[in-house]
C-alpha cells in the first residue's frame, strides 16, 4: 500500500510544480484515504480460539474485550466513511 501512496504523493508533487494545486490536493487526500482504509482492513478485531475445532468456553471477559475492540474499530470505520473531503 505504501507504494501506491508514494506514487500518489509523487504525482501530487509533479502537479504542484505544474501549478495544479487543486489536483495535487485531491491526490494527497486520496493517498491519505488509502492509508486509512488499509489500516482499517488490517486492524479488524478477531477472536482467537485456543483449540479450534474443539468445544471451548468463551467467558464474559473474552466477549467483553472483543465487543470493546469491535466497537472501537466500528467507530474508526464510521469516522472514515463520514470523513469526506477535508475542504
Amino acid at each position: 500500500m505504501t507504494d501506491i501512496r508514494s506514487k500518489l504523493h509523487d504525482l501530487a508533487r509533479v502537479n504542484r510544480l505544474g501549478g495544479k494545486d487543486a489536483l495535487a490536493d485531491v491526490l494527497d487526500e486520496a493517498a491519505e484515504a488509502i492509508e486509512l482504509a488499509a489500516g482499517l482492513i488490517g486492524d479488524f478485531p478477531v477472536l482467537i480460539l485456543h483449540s479450534p475445532g474443539k468445544p471451548c468456553n468463551i467467558g464474559s471477559a473474552d466477549s467483553a474485550e472483543y465487543a470493546h475492540r469491535l466497537g472501537e474499530w466500528m467507530r474508526r470505520r464510521d469516522a472514515f466513511l463520514h470523513g469526506g473531503s477535508k475542504r
